[in-house]
This record gives C-alpha cells, sequence and structure tokens, in this order.
C-alpha cells in the first residue's frame, strides 16, 4: 500500500492532515491497521464509523484499502495511493464520482455537517469536489467502486 502525496487527488485532504500535525506524537501519513494498538476504538472516531468504512464499504472494493491515514481510519487505493474514503470523528467521508454528487446528496448525502459543539464543516471546503459526508447508503458502495475504478485508471505518473 502507498500514500501518494503528490496526487492531485490527495492534495487539499493531505493539507488538512499536515496541519493536524500538532499532535504529539504525530502519526505517520500512512500506517496498516495493524501498526495501531486498537484503531476501532482509540484512532479518534466512533467505532461504528471505523466499522462502516472499513468492515462494510471497504469490503465491497475488489482489494483490501484499509489503511490509517495521518491516524485516521480510512479507504486508500493500494495502487494509485489516493484517499476513496475516511473516518472523520463521528461521521465519514466518501469521494464520489463528480458527476455523481448532487444524486449522492439528493439521496441523503451531505456536504456539511454542524457538529454538537457548534462549528460546522464543509467536507467539498476541506477536501474538494467530489467529497460528501456519507449517509449509510447502500449506493455508497457504487459510489465507491466507481471511485476506485477512476483511480485506477488515472495513477499519477
Amino acid at each position: 500500500m502507498k500514500l501518494d502525496t503528490a496526487h492531485p487527488m490527495n492534495r487539499l485532504l493531505l493539507e488538512h492532515f499536515r496541519r493536524r500535525e500538532d499532535r504529539l506524537p504525530a502519526p505517520p501519513p500512512l500506517a496498516a491497521p495493524n501498526e495501531h494498538s486498537d484503531p476501532y476504538m482509540g484512532a479518534g472516531s466512533h467505532p461504528d464509523i471505523v466499522e462502516r468504512v472499513w468492515d462494510v464499504l471497504g469490503a465491497s472494493l475488489p482489494k483490501d484499502c484499509r489503511a490509517l491515514v495521518y491516524g485516521t481510519p480510512a479507504l486508500v487505493h493500494p495502487a494509485a495511493g489516493v484517499v476513496i474514503a475516511l473516518a472523520y470523528g463521528t461521521q465519514y467521508a466518501i469521494r464520489v464520482p463528480d458527476a455523481c454528487v448532487d444524486e449522492a446528496v439528493r439521496a441523503g448525502c451531505h456536504l456539511e455537517q454542524r457538529w454538537s459543539g457548534g462549528g460546522t464543516t464543509n467536507i467539498e471546503q476541506v477536501f474538494g469536489r467530489g467529497w460528501v459526508f456519507g449517509s449509510w447508503l447502500d449506493a455508497e458502495k457504487q459510489w465507491l467502486s466507481e471511485t476506485y475504478t477512476y483511480s485506477e485508471q488515472n495513477i499519477a505518473p
């Protein structure tokens, strides 16, 4: 598995995580799930969210994509090194094909999350076009499959 730190599809997401490197000790850019003592309970996201990302959405992909990106449970295309989904505290975010963003929002996914502390996160502003907060929809598996295929066909040189 690799993380392509120069791939344009990863640019905003990785910038976001690099800004969080003030955590000590700073987690590595990429780690395997078994390199963390308990990623379901101790990697900054609710265990149901990690289960959704890794065990449900990840299981629908042709290869194992589970990884920790800067300590955060994620799905990373193993050959392209592109992040295609990740846990986000009590939410999760998935990358859908650009042409499917409106469809995903109509189906129940959302671009903006209001947190219990009062703040909001617009996932497109943070990670870029094509990212949505998931909504436990079966269609998310198909969108991720399309993103996986697109990532594979557009491996950066």
